[in-house]
């Protein structure tokens, strides 16, 4: 990574010293760029600690999720020399969790060592590498968004993202998507400037197609999405961010950009090699694994996998609702100014490149039968580039018809930055630590009814393992939708005696249950495979207990007769 940090390092620097329509009086021209650099760097700097500080707060409040379990899982089976577990996924973030949870080296594993207490949580060291990389993405979305438009542009962009409560709550949990949209962006703006630079700059071009090259197989190291590599070479074949002068030869991409591709891929992600790797992930890809089916989106249940793509899936309406009620106002109001100003500037690179982006995410997603609300983590970058461009938009418009005044520009670029910034800020502050429950004016009384698994995400579970290992006599059944999970926390609290079961398991029958037993029902784990038998646990045992968050019940208990 040390070759995308200078990179980056050079990038912003070219930047923020482009010319710009912004003037100060009684500055010289260098005074001016100086000026002007800092103030880029120095608003970058604020977004990247502020968004930090958001992503990293109270982040261990919310136990475990199932899939974060299966990580912390296949990171101490790093550390016994086996890479091969969670094989569905690349290593990289893994890698990252490893040195998080180790404290790169200098400390024994989180794990149930005797200096254990005087480390961070696991929850908190698992989750510690996304909340960094999530904050850092600010860079490479103003440095992608600036090389299409302008610098301005690019910092209301940074700005959606760093305060966005979306992408807030999908930084905080162990999984890939945060790896890949960082690692995406700069891929993508790497490899734009590589195209905008022209033959005579040919040390420079080669070192950008070698960035974006590295980017792209960090990006593969991070999640198995190679079409947003094939999105990017699509883009740039149908449209050109450079004119060609006559007499110039081609711009064809080095055959050095796919060889580094793949050994980079290779160097991070050396488990793809192993036999057992690929006989796992075809197992998983034909969904051998899948052990219970369904998402319940609002009061019916849905199949929720790709054999049921195009029309027996999760409604194909499904992001666009997320879109509708999940996006705060202010920036869904901006992005569909955006929208409008992009559509009406469409054959424009920068244009054409978030209507192109946008467009081939929101349709393929939208119609595959398996959706899940962390897959939108890869949007938002182009929502809120697409809500940046529309903010300036109205700015300008805004700006153009008030009144005439010398600082009128300055006064509505205040004003836009208090509303369209400041706003959605404060929005993500008030829903701290259960970020992925917030819902705007338009289902302000739906948190937790159409997206109950995602919004959750087992928020609230831990406390009840908890309640049960306080209540529950010795080898007591716990049944559940979450084995790994209850699996942990049972050793965690001192309750390996009691007996775990998956509800969904074909073997379990709540009808046939003798002895002390208690039951954790959520909501969101209601599949095809078990809700005949959550049924029947309502009807034949008590309700004894329920964990809530902010004030939505996140997990029912039941208890049988001891």
């Amino acid at each position: 990574m040390s070759g995308n940090i200078k990179g980056t390092s050079a990038a912003l620097t070219d930047v923020a010293s482009e010319k710009s329509s912004w003037t100060a009086p009684r500055l010289g021209k260098q005074n001016r760029i100086l000026t002007l650099e800092w103030t880029v760097i120095g608003t970058l700097a604020i977004f990247l600690i502020l968004g930090f500080g958001l992503r990293v707060a109270k982040l261990d409040a919310l136990g475990f999720a199932e899939d974060e379990v299966n990580k912390l899982e296949a990171v101490r089976s790093y550390q016994v020399g086996d890479i091969s577990a969670n094989a569905e996924h690349p290593m990289l973030m893994k890698v990252l969790m490893f040195i998080s949870l180790t404290r790169a080296g200098l400390a024994p594993a989180a794990t149930n060592h005797p200096g254990a207490a005087d480390m961070l949580s696991d929850e908190f060291a698992l989750r510690l590498p996304n909340a960094i990389v999530g904050a850092l993405t600010v860079v490479p979305l103003f440095l992608l968004t600036a090389a299409f438009f302008d610098r301005w542009t690019g910092l209301l962009a940074a700005g959606f993202w760093a305060f966005g409560v979306n992408a807030i709550a999908m930084n905080r949990i162990g999984k890939e998507d945060t790896l890949l949209v960082f690692f995406t962006l700069f891929a993508f703006y790497f490899y734009l400037r590589a195209k905008q630079l022209p033959p005579s700059a040919a040390s420079a071009k080669k070192r950008n197609y070698i960035l974006s090259a590295v980017s792209f197989g960090l990006m593969l190291a991070s999640k198995y999405f190679p079409h947003y590599y094939g999105l990017n070479a699509l883009y740039h074949h149908l449209f050109h961010v450079r004119q060609s002068q006559p007499g110039e030869p081609s711009g064809k991409t080095p055959n050095l950009f796919y060889i580094l591709i793949i050994v980079v891929f290779l160097i991070a992600n050396p488990a793809v090699l192993l036999p057992q790797v690929w006989s796992y992930l075809n197992a998983y890809m034909g969904g051998q694994l899948l052990v219970h089916t369904g998402y319940i989106f609002g009061d019916q249940l849905y199949k929720n996998n790709m054999s049921s793509t195009p029309f027996w899936g999760t409604p194909p309406y499904f992001y666009l609702l997320f879109m509708a009620i999940k996006i705060p106002l202010v920036v869904l109001a901006a992005f569909l100014t955006g929208l409008f100003v992009a559509g009406r500037n469409r054959r424009h690179p920068g244009y054409a490149f978030l209507l192109f982006m946008f467009l081939f995410w929101i349709i393929p997603f939208s119609l595959i039968g398996g959706k899940w609300l962390r897959y939108t983590l890869a949007l938002m970058p182009f929502v809120y580039m697409i809500a940046a461009v529309g903010t300036m938009a109205l700015i300008r418009w805004v700006a153009a018809r008030v009144f005439v005044w010398r600082y009128r520009s300055a006064l509505v670029s205040a004003a836009a930055v208090l509303i369209f910034i400041l706003v959605p800020a404060m929005i993500a502050y008030s829903n701290a630590p259960h970020y992925a429950l917030y819902t705007n004016a338009l289902a302000a009384d739906k948190a937790g009814y159409y997206f109950s698994h995602d919004e959750f995400y087992d928020d609230g579970l831990r406390e009840a393992i908890k309640y049960v290992c306080d209540n529950a006599p010795p080898n007591a059944i716990i049944a559940h939708e979450t084995p790994a999970v209850v699996r942990y926390y049972l050793e965690e609290y001192g309750r390996t005696d009691l007996q775990s079961h998956a509800m969904s398991a074909p073997d379990f029958d709540p009808a046939k249950i003798n002895g002390p037993a208690y039951f954790i029902l959520q909501r969101g784990r209601t599949y095809f495979e078990n809700r005949e038998k959550l049924a029947v646990i309502r009807a034949t045992f008590k309700k004894v207990h329920e964990t809530q968050v902010r004030g939505l019940t996140a997990c029912e208990i039941f208890a049988g007769e001891e």
